[in-house]
């Protein structure tokens, strides 16, 4: 999905006319060419990399370097490397003097819990940063070479030394995916007197373990690749849950609200970050029957209304009952149009002021 979306964006937003694709599974690469994410089959890496102005790696993690090589060797040698991967130190530590000369390590902050090249899609990398970790041993054209490719594809090139770049992640990227897959393992092997908590989870819940589960062999290596950072994190984790734990066996009232006021805080600058104003932010929520064609039937209303929406999930609770369509629209008057829309379409729907949160 990542590597499809790179090239569909190159061909749509770069001027790129050639892409030339290698996969090691065929049905991959013969989906990717009948789609048009690639114009041209080559049957290795080497063989696609040749001639290449530029080559752009999009596999797991520990298959980086290897293919890294491979293409550096090819003949005649491609202008510039780089790739995809989550994590960089242990990719860009492992290679060849020639291989750092070509070079450049990459790493978009954007994606989609779908894998395959039939997701992919051309805007994938809109206003994403996009992190670049440099070997030292590259030229420095090639540096800009691949930052104007970056703009162009409507991302924001941002350098990171690779040690720096795989601690972040470790927090922000990897942790949330051992948490949700902790969360959900532990959730579904506890019962009491029967009843398993499986079976009675909510929509905050389902929220926090969306990724759980997702692609074991990627992130199989993710965590393996970033383990010494990943291990840290998890430990520093673990002790903050000891201490609240300690808070609630002290019943600390007064401590407990302020380590909420302190999420709810950072949590309203990350939204400022993404130019949401959670002050202002109102929360409609849509019940929805479980049938085709719903939520566009809903989302097209709004569209022509021109109302914007700042963020949106959708609940699922059974076939019979259906789920909540939840909507986040920046200001009171227009949350309450969006609702007058909706509910002239015939469904139900509720509006609330958020505060400093959607959660």
């Amino acid at each position: 999905m990542m590597g499809g979306s790179l090239a569909l964006a190159a061909q749509d937003r770069a001027q790129v006319d050639s892409v030339v694709g290698y996969d090691a599974d065929p049905a991959a690469l013969d989906a990717a060419l009948e789609r048009g994410v690639i114009t041209e089959k080559a049957l290795s890496a080497a063989e696609a990399a040749a001639y290449a102005d530029m080559v752009v790696i999009s596999t797991p993690v520990r298959s980086i370097p290897a293919l890294v090589e491979e293409c550096a060797s090819a003949q005649p040698a491609p202008r510039l490397i780089t790739d995809m991967g989550s994590t960089k130190s242990a990719i860009m530590g492992s290679l060849s003097p020639l291989a750092k000369s070509l070079f450049i390590g990459g790493h978009p902050i954007c994606g989609a819990a779908d894998t395959g090249v039939r997701y992919a899609r051309a805007d994938l990398f809109e206003n994403a940063t996009y992190f670049l970790c440099t070997t030292g041993a590259a030229f420095p054209k090639l540096y800009e070479m691949l930052q104007e490719f970056i703009l162009q594809l409507g991302a924001k090139p941002t350098h990171i030394d690779p040690v720096a770049h795989d601690r972040i992640m470790a927090v922000v990227s990897h942790l949330p995916h051992v948490l949700a897959n902790v969360l959900i393992d532990y959730t579904g092997s506890f019962k009491v007197r029967g009843k398993r908590a499986l079976h009675c989870t909510g929509t905050s819940f389902k929220d926090l373990t969306r990724v759980a589960g997702a692609n074991p062999a990627m992130w199989g290596d993710i965590f393996l690749e970033n383990r010494a950072a990943l291990s840290q994190t998890v430990k520093a984790i673990a002790a903050e849950l000891t201490e609240f734990s300690q808070l609630l066996d002290q019943a600390d009232e007064p401590a407990i609200l302020d380590s909420i006021a302190s999420a709810a805080a950072y949590r309203g600058e990350l939204l400022e970050l993404e130019d949401i104003t959670p002050a202002t932010l109102y929360k409609v929520t849509v019940r929805v029957p479980d049938q085709p064609g719903v939520v566009s039937k809903v989302m097209n209303a709004l569209g022509q209304a021109e109302i914007n929406i700042e963020d949106l999930t959708l609940h699922h609770f059974s076939r019979s009952v259906g789920g909540d369509l939840v909507l986040f629209i920046e200001g009171r008057s227009v949350a309450e149009t969006a609702a007058s829309l909706v509910q002239g379409l015939g469904y139900a729907v509720s509006v609330a002021f958020t505060g400093e949160t959607r959660d």
